[in-house]
């Protein structure tokens, strides 16, 4: 089944949380998604938004272009030098950037084994990401109220919270369809009540 925005936003904002529970910026660091489902998991959106840089193996040439549609990759290409060639830069000045790899995943995963290509992570899509407390909701009826209501979300959270306020930042970069709807953040109930009233969900 298709998920909609708003289940895919709150999939990245899961594994965005599992990524940052593990470290807190994970710039210069290569994670490595592969399998079935490899490009529909969000992982590439929650690892860019975190800093890092993302590897997405994947033979479904259809996922992999509709993932790069929406935002989550930067790139796709067909070969690991193409792949590796593009990503060593990003790595090496700790820029975020996701390349999405249209191969045989088993061939491309041995080719790697065999040339020392080592992630930092290796990630395999699961059904689910483990829920945060605090998961809230916080609609919009249209792209100019969700950025009203980013930039009061901006206010309420200490500037010390990088994780959050990078959240908040670059989602909407990494997941087109997260410009527009809601915003999926975690949030405190005393947070909460502090979102003007015609906001709350």
């Amino acid at each position: 089944m298709e998920q909609t925005a708003s289940d895919r936003q709150i999939n990245v904002l899961r594994i965005y949380g599992t990524l940052v529970s593990e470290r807190e910026d994970w710039g210069g660091a290569l994670v490595l998604s592969s399998g079935v489902g490899a490009a529909s998991s969000g992982l590439a959106a929650a690892v860019s938004i975190a800093g890092g840089t993302t590897l997405v193996l994947d033979d479904d040439a259809a996922a992999v272009k509709a993932a790069m549609r929406r935002g989550e990759l930067d790139f796709v290409v067909n070969t690991l030098d193409e792949a590796l060639r593009t990503l060593k830069n990003e790595i090496r000045q700790r820029r975020a950037l996701s390349v999405g790899l249209i191969a045989n995943v088993t061939a491309v995963l041995k080719e790697m084994a065999e040339r020392g290509v080592l992630p930092e992570k290796h990630y395999t899509p699961a059904p689910e990401s483990p829920v945060r407390d605090g998961e809230r909701q916080i609609p919009a009826a249209n792209s100019t109220e969700l950025r009203a209501m980013d930039e009061q979300l901006l206010s309420l959270i200490p500037a010390d919270d990088l994780v959050r306020r990078r959240w908040i930042q670059r989602a909407p970069q990494y997941l087109r369809e997260a410009r527009s709807g809601s915003r999926w953040i975690w949030l405190s109930d005393h947070e909460l009540n502090q979102i003007k009233p015609e906001s709350r969900p």
